[in-house]
């Protein structure tokens, strides 16, 4: 596999004039319906070219997300049939997840895509996926493993139903980047695996205030 250049960058799509790099996991905060369908301009932006875009949620969202990209004027069953975008939710646990997801990434590599996109919405708290911890680290685990792809990965964060924990120790801390409204904040220190692990073991510990 080719590893990709990170000094090559791509249309970001939510913010005009914004460009991002291959390896880019970033945390995008939204609260009003118009914000969601602000973050779906990732994928419309790419599908706009020949990159392989991935809708990875549970199910409500990424139903959500697809509506989306028909209203903005995409086929999205003529994209699905050419390979160009994939739908996947979770499996039981976070390492599986992220294996599944790697292979898809795999896939589309092998198929000759330039770039990848993934615009995630984690079912935290959803049956059928991983608990709070598990997903926290599978976040963690994510910034590491979009380096090996010529990926960028998007993590939408509904800052109106998650929970602080979530939106500080998935969101914020385990993110290079950072965004909210046009404001964009970037992380030179994205929290580790063994610091969310350690992260986890402390507050589970320690219990609530």
């Amino acid at each position: 596999m080719k590893v990709p250049a990170h000094d090559q960058t791509v249309a970001f799509g939510i913010i005009p004039g914004q460009d991002v790099r291959p390896g880019d996991h970033i945390a995008y905060f939204w609260e009003a319906a118009d914000e969601f369908d602000r973050g779906v301009q990732f994928l419309v932006a790419g599908l706009a070219g020949a990159d392989h875009c991935v809708v990875f949620g549970h199910d409500d969202a990424n139903e959500r997300v697809l509506e989306v990209l028909r209203l903005q004027g995409v086929d999205v069953d003529g994209v699905q049939r050419q390979g160009r975008l994939t739908v996947a939710g979770s499996a039981s646990t976070g390492d599986a997840t992220l294996t599944n997801l790697g292979s898809i990434f795999q896939v589309a590599v092998d198929a000759g895509a330039p770039m990848i996109r993934l615009l995630g919405n984690i079912g935290w708290g959803k049956p059928g996926w991983p608990d709070e911890d598990d997903l926290l680290l599978f976040e963690a685990k994510v910034t590491s493993a979009a380096k090996a792809f010529p990926a960028v990965v998007v993590c939408m964060y509904d800052v109106q139903t998650l929970s602080g924990r979530v939106i500080v120790n998935g969101g914020v801390a385990t993110h290079g980047i950072s965004v909210c409204g046009n404001m964009m904040r970037v992380n030179p220190y994205p929290a580790t695996v063994e610091a969310t692990a350690s992260r986890i073991r402390e507050t589970s510990r320690r219990g609530p205030i």
